[in-house]
């Protein structure tokens, strides 16, 4: 078991303190939403622990996310918040991943996805101030090196120009086949039975990933619409493509953010979608959250974003490990 010094345990009370300086200077209010609720994401690729409650047969989940929650209160109270939420995910451990680990989740209203990015480079830099931070670097990733800590703002690369960079194509607008052929052609070994999603994210890791955020934080953004998740869509002449962006330092994703989608049917389907797809990768169906899209239609226009405390730190403090920022016993 990894185990942190006494030194980064005083510069994560420091930083936490900031991020609520941050917020507050913001005009966001904290709020606390439970760890254990009835329904969880649906997203195939993200498990949560189940259990249940005394002698009923009710499951309950731990939260990977205070998303939903964060939202059913946002359809009664138009205000900005945020969490520094305690959350759980059924997953092997590694340098950059823990079963439990801190979130910290914002959302603002009348915001978009370019404004929660600029927020977000704010947010990263007030952290690496608190902590007195040149630059920022971690060997998690291979090959990184440390990058100084400048006025340049954080780049902007879409998923188009990212592919079209390091993997030599742009997914955008291919069907299946022809996205298996380009992902082989650069030595990928996918295979035209999985998802179109699956073969994207085998090139995404093996020949994008690793190249982001290595010479300045790079925010990731409009991902093809089938990666949507909970995130706007809009059009271009490309192809249809999701409001949604990820930062990237050193190779390491900190975030994930969206222009929220409000759009109940839309939910459900893209619900029903992932359902679909967890059973056929040999998974539970999970209970699709009803009060949740009850909710949306209140939402409005709004922005949120849900970042990695632990790999945050990790950045700032030259550490290579999260278990080398968080107390485990």
């Amino acid at each position: 078991m990894k185990f942190p010094t006494w030194k980064t345990l005083e510069s994560r009370a420091r930083a936490l303190s900031a991020l609520r300086e941050f917020f507050g200077q913001r005009g966001y209010l904290e709020i606390e939403s439970r760890a254990m609720r009835d329904t969880t994401a649906n997203d195939p690729y993200i498990e949560s622990f189940k259990t249940s409650w005394c002698s009923s047969d009710q499951p309950f989940f731990l939260q990977t996310s205070p998303e939903y929650a964060h939202k059913i209160l946002l359809s009664r109270y138009r205000h900005p918040i945020f969490e520094i939420a305690r959350v759980f995910r059924n997953e092997p451990h590694g340098a950059l991943h823990r079963r439990e680990f801190t979130l910290a989740e914002w959302y603002r209203p009348d915001a978009d996805y370019r404004d929660m990015m600029t927020e977000t480079e704010a947010l990263v830099r007030a952290i690496s101030r608190c902590l007195q931070a040149d630059d920022w670097h971690s060997n998690a990733r291979e090959h990184s090196k440390p990058i100084a800590i400048s006025a340049e703002p954080f780049e902007r690369l879409t998923v188009a120009e990212a592919f079209e960079r390091y993997a030599g194509f742009s997914p955008i607008g291919m069907d299946k086949q022809t996205l298996a052929d380009a992902a082989k052609a650069v030595g990928s070994r996918v295979s035209t039975d999985w998802s179109w999603n699956d073969i994207m994210n085998c090139v995404l890791v093996d020949h994008v990933e690793p190249k982001l955020g290595m010479d300045r934080p790079t925010f990731l953004i409009d991902y093809p619409a089938s990666m949507a998740s909970l995130a706007q869509v809009r059009h271009t002449p490309q192809g249809n493509v999701a409001e949604r962006f990820e930062l990237y330092i050193c190779g390491i994703e900190l975030c994930n953010g969206y222009s929220e989608l409000n759009d109940p049917d839309e939910l459900r389907a893209r619900f029903e979608a992932d359902n679909a797809e967890r059973i056929s990768l040999g998974l539970d169906s999970l209970p699709i959250d009803e009060p949740l899209l009850e909710a949306l239609p209140a939402l409005g226009k709004l922005g949120g974003n849900a970042l990695g405390f632990e790999r945050l730190l990790m950045l700032c403090l030259h550490l290579d490990d999260m278990g080398e920022v968080m107390f485990e016993a």
